[in-house]
């Protein structure tokens, strides 16, 4: 019989894979279990280990936090390394999938947990290189990372490439290349990045009203550069490598992305750049189109879109990850935010939930949500994922009542 591996996916649905699949199989999975609300029910959480850990690995069976520590793609290296202990090149791909899923959160954008154990492989394997750098892209036009850059909201300049070419250019930075174009932070030399550090610092610091150190803490990051790519493509650094995989896979074009990361950089890299310029494209028009149109409808404790036809289900995740995550002055922090988009010759919902860290320190748990939400709209469906990001599917008919539960068990969690 063929063997099953479950990789990023299983440990919510283990319970139906125990029972209807006949084909042996292993799971090897970052979320929490099914039936498991969050990481302190610690005692129903060894009970599944002892039923399933031969067959079963997950980094809650042994007290680490698949949210921040671990990624399903490191879950499958460390499988691989025990395999073959030659398998240590593989850690850079474990490295770029944790950082898809966000979890390069320590101090300076650093990887904590069993994360930085695979940092660790790399590093002695001489494959990844670890320097302080802004935090922008490395790769864009400088006035463009700095317009629409995530990371750092500049008021006044954020959202305006015109605007942000003429700060830079009151610094004194040569900007434009000989051909005409617009350098990158890339092109950069150490005198001018220091320039456009103490600049950025000092602006935010005034029209912001932060404080200088905790901008620095933002503002400065550990950047991890691969040593055997090329400098200033898309692969040398491995959050702009991870975007790349995420445009393949959101384009549902899967198999460029698993090409490049086995070692394709010709004809699968130059297909997979030309995705990531069209998954660019469907997002610029989604945010546009939310916040042009004033698609955001709030309750008392969540806020929530529908996609229309705008807003495929492929990127409605991504979609609601910009809006809570970034830096955008029309979505409130304080309430989670729920997207559901149409799936595909389906007559159901795919919801997308995602919550900003304020709030999931004060007690919000999106998984736990999602799955009494369902529990409360007598709906047999799977959900869950992790305390900011979790999802699930809803028939049409039943999405006001879900959102109706969220919005009440959400309320239940901050107070």
């Amino acid at each position: 019989k063929d063997f099953f591996i479950f990789s990023d996916f299983g440990s919510g649905q283990y319970l139906e894979l125990q029972e209807k699949l006949k084909n042996p199989f292993m799971i090897l999975d970052h979320h929490l279990p099914q039936g498991i609300g969050n990481k302190e029910e610690k005692s129903q959480i060894e009970d599944i280990y002892k039923k399933t850990y031969r067959w079963h690995l997950n980094p809650y069976f042994y007290e680490f936090d698949g949210s921040s520590e671990i990624s399903g793609s490191g879950m499958s290296y460390f499988f691989s390394k025990c395999l073959n202990e030659e398998n240590l090149d593989l850690s850079i791909i474990a490295l770029i999938g944790a950082n898809g899923d966000i979890q390069n959160k320590g101090e300076n954008k650093s990887f904590t947990g069993l994360n930085s154990i695979i940092l660790e492989d790399a590093k002695k394997s001489n494959l990844i290189e670890i320097v302080n750098d802004i935090n922008l892209s490395l790769i864009k036009p400088l006035n463009q990372a700095l317009a629409y850059s995530s990371e750092i909201n500049l008021p006044g300049l954020s959202g305006d490439k015109n605007k942000t070419l003429k700060f830079i250019k009151r610094l004194g930075i040569l900007i434009e290349k000989s051909d005409g174009s617009i350098k990158a932070l890339m092109d950069l030399n150490q005198e001018e990045k220091q320039k456009l550090t103490s600049a950025l610092i000092e602006y935010v610091s005034i029209k912001s009203n932060i404080e200088p150190n905790e901008i620095i803490n933002k503002l400065i990051i550990n950047r991890y550069l691969l040593k055997n790519e090329k400098f200033g493509s898309d692969l040398h650094d491995i959050n702009e490598f991870s975007n790349l995989l995420n445009a393949c896979g959101r384009t549902n074009n899967a198999s460029i992305g698993i090409a490049i990361a086995m070692g394709d950089k010709k004809n699968a890299y130059s297909q997979a750049q030309k995705k990531l310029e069209d998954y660019k494209k469907m997002l610029v028009k989604a945010l546009s189109w939310i916040k042009e149109e004033g698609k955001i409808k709030e309750s008392e404790y969540i806020q929530y879109f529908f996609g229309e036809d705008v807003i495929p289900e492929n990127i409605i995740g991504t979609v609601s990850s910009m809006l809570i995550f970034n830096e955008s002055e029309h979505i409130k922090k304080n309430k989670p935010i729920f997207g559901y988009a149409k799936r595909k010759d389906e007559n159901v919902y795919k919801i997308s939930a995602r919550a900003h860290d304020s709030i999931i320190k004060r007690g919000v748990n999106l998984s736990e949500a999602i799955r009494e939400a369902l529990n409360l709209s007598d709906l047999d469906v799977l959900g869950g994922g992790h305390p900011p990001a979790a999802g699930t599917k809803v028939p049409i008919n039943k999405i006001q009542e879900f959102l109706k539960n969220c919005n009440k068990i959400i309320g239940n969690q901050l107070n």
